[in-house]
């Protein structure tokens, strides 16, 4: 594109003697510099040039029905003296000033005054829009307003309304002072006066909410989201789900302070509007070393369908790193003591091995008395042996009499948990290819079924346990413990006993 700005880029098509030359190159850079503030958004070129009621453009965008008309026009008194506004503004378009040389101060309140009566429409110019791609978009967290001017670039086409010229872009792209939380905080209030002033209700929310999370990640306040739930009179919380591109500029944000936002709640907050999809995309262009905060508050509400368990590489060296919370491979992952376990939405996702030894009864159960053992598959010498019950019942006892009482070698294939929730499926374990399995399992199921369990040979320690599944989530685990065979008599009986020969499975084991 010509030139370093979008005037200069309009200025060389205008010198242009073909007129298909100019048409082209005016729209060409404009597309070009649309692009640049909001890289998610698609352009439809229409292939009308300043057409008096054809849309020179077409804006859309992922996820969403919405579309946003753009009209160019030569200058802002063009706009004036064709009652864009008046007549095409029902449809909340923009109307594109490209030449800013006539753009004076008495058109410019003319056209003040026409907006003020509709809403929708957004009139701006190519000064504008250059003062806002001037300077790069970074992911330099150290200022409040970077991730918010970020976003508001991102959201100027897609949601402004009114009249915006340079001035607003100036007035924003002040930075505050390096740890200055004064002029950080007159920052976030000049910020939110103007998305009030120039954005349409849908963006202008979009953008407070993130002014909220802003506020609270600098501040380390973070009364907003800690209401209780009997309060008289709740301020306003804003919820809804982040979509990628606002995850990519805030979570850095929210994550080189997270030592600062040691509260649950915010962080439940935040993960309500966050998939483990999105974590999994945004991991291919920005770093996710350190979710512990994240991860931990949401174990209870976030869900996936399988964990894929395998020795920790790190956990060889003579110092062990931190228990932690990442994404690794692509896929959500935590790492603790001697084991690392991937966490996948898509069962068709992360590969696992199919040759891991099978484990006897005796060495397991212990770390089975913490939830309701719906089936397990036991492997003989002579048998295979397959406890289940249709009803919900505990099959735990029965399969300890089996293993006690049968004369054979029986090893653990396969154990079926009942999940702490009534959405969930139930957990399905299986030591032979170290993964749990379910469908809309809450993540801390299957972490707790994972470690505790599939891990038990190399169990955590008090405090890697804790970093990894939380305070409440140790306490509960605590709580519940009961030697299993202290009640084994109180158990019900299995529903179904399935005594299978030696040739019922092709994959016994010795």
């Amino acid at each position: 594109m010509p030139g370093n700005t979008l005037q200069d880029a309009v200025a060389a098509a205008l010198n242009s003697s073909d007129q298909t030359d100019v048409i082209e190159g005016i729209k060409g850079a404009v597309i070009s510099e649309i692009e640049r503030l909001d890289p998610g958004v698609a352009i439809v070129d229409t292939d009308y040039f300043n057409h008096s009621y054809a849309p020179d453009l077409v804006l859309s965008w992922p996820g969403g029905k919405q579309e946003r008309e753009v009209y160019l026009r030569y200058n802002l008194r063009s706009t004036q003296a064709g009652r864009d506004v008046d007549l095409l503004g029902g449809s909340a378009p923009v109307f594109f000033s490209l030449d800013s040389r006539h753009d004076d101060d008495a058109v410019a309140e003319d056209l003040r005054g026409d907006l003020e009566d509709e809403s929708g429409a957004l009139v701006t110019n190519a000064p504008a829009i250059d003062g806002f791609t001037s300077a790069e978009q970074t992911r330099d967290t150290g200022s409040v307003s970077e991730p918010l001017l970020n976003l508001f670039r991102r959201n100027v086409v897609r949601g402004g309304r009114g009249l915006l010229i340079s001035g607003t872009a100036q007035r924003l792209q002040h930075t505050p002072t390096a740890g200055d939380v004064d002029e950080d905080i007159s920052y976030l209030t000049t910020f939110e006066e103007t998305i009030t002033q120039i954005f349409r209700p849908e963006a202008a929310t979009r953008l407070q909410r993130a002014v909220d999370i802003v506020r609270a990640a600098r501040t380390g306040n973070t009364s907003l989201f800690e209401q209780p739930d009997d309060a008289d009179e709740r301020l306003r919380v804003i919820g809804g789900k982040l979509e990628l591109d606002e995850l990519r500029i805030l979570l850095p944000y929210m994550l080189e302070r997270a030592n600062a936002l040691d509260s649950d709640a915010f962080w439940q907050y935040v993960g309500g509007m966050i998939s483990l999809k999105q974590l999994e995309q945004l991991a291919e262009t920005i770093p996710l070393e350190d979710l512990n905060h994240l991860v931990v508050a949401n174990l209870g509400t976030w869900r996936a369908t399988r964990a894929i368990m395998s020795f920790s590489p790190e956990a060889v060296e003579e110092e062990r790193p931190d228990p932690s919370w990442t994404v690794h491979a692509k896929l959500l992952a935590a790492t603790a003591g001697a084991w690392r376990v991937h966490f996948t939405t898509d069962k068709r996702k992360g590969g696992s091995r199919d040759d891991s030894p099978l484990v006897r009864w005796e060495d397991i159960w212990p770390h089975l008395s913490t939830s309701p053992v719906s089936s397990v598959d036991m492997q003989g010498i002579t048998r295979r042996v397959r406890v289940s019950a249709e009803d919900g019942s505990n099959v735990f006892a029965d399969v300890d009499t089996i293993s006690s009482t049968i004369e054979d070698d029986f090893r653990v294939r396969s154990v079926a948990l009942r999940p702490s929730d009534d959405e969930s499926s139930d957990l399905e374990l299986d030591f032979k290819t170290m993964t749990v399995e379910g469908r809309k399992v809450l993540l801390g199921d299957l972490a707790s079924a994972a470690f505790d369990v599939l891990g038990w040979r190399y169990p955590l320690s008090t405090d890697e346990r804790t970093q990894i599944l939380g305070r409440s989530a140790l306490q509960r685990q605590q709580d519940k413990f009961i030697t299993p065979r202290l009640l084994i008599e109180d158990r019900p009986a299995a529903e179904a006993l399935e005594l299978e020969g030696p040739d019922a499975s092709e994959d016994d084991e010795d």
